[in-house]
């Protein structure tokens, strides 16, 4: 059979013959190997991932230990005592001036309870960005703050531009 083909039909014959086995050997064994080659990059991202949070658990661990121990100490009206305290011991050591007694108001539901404070103080502006922040970085898990704005009036009787800034602070708990 082979003696009566030409040299052109025995080059064909063995081209598309070269060209089934490569694609018999592919389908049996080449594409199960690339699919475990894509399953093993798979895991291994996976198993970087896991490792990667594994190693932040320990963080996570303390910031909820943290969040425990700041809200079940505090009740209502010792967050409005430990802000005033704040507020008024930092406006004594920065020369600033505490002008508004807090407003204190309390949101209740069956659920949850929203007190909100609001405090104004004079001073320069560096010292009371520096009090804001301050009230951000130490309360961060007590009491958020929602505003903060400044505003300046004119006192005709000096004749000068003072700054102030409110500050409204929410605080919230679950019951």
């Amino acid at each position: 059979m082979l003696k009566n083909l030409t040299y052109k039909r025995k080059c064909l014959t063995l081209f598309i013959g070269m060209i089934l086995f490569f694609f018999i050997g592919y389908k049996l064994s080449f594409s199960d190997t690339l699919d475990l080659i894509d399953q093993i990059s798979e895991k291994q991202t996976k198993l970087e991932w896991f490792m990667q949070k594994e190693k932040e658990l320990p963080v996570l661990k303390a910031t909820l230990a943290e969040l425990e121990r700041v809200y079940s100490k505090n009740d209502s009206i010792a967050i409005r005592d430990k802000l005033t305290a704040y507020i008024s011991s930092f406006a004594d050591d920065h020369g600033c001036l505490v002008t508004d007694i807090p407003i204190n108001s309390i949101f209740s539901n069956k659920d949850l309870t929203v007190q909100t404070n609001a405090f104004t103080i004079k001073g320069e502006f560096k010292e009371l960005l520096k009090l804001l922040n301050g009230l951000e970085r130490d309360f961060r898990y007590v009491a958020k703050i929602m505003s903060g704005r400044f505003y300046s009036t004119k006192d005709n009787s000096t004749r000068r531009v003072e700054l102030f800034l409110t500050v409204i602070t929410q605080s919230f708990e679950q019951k």
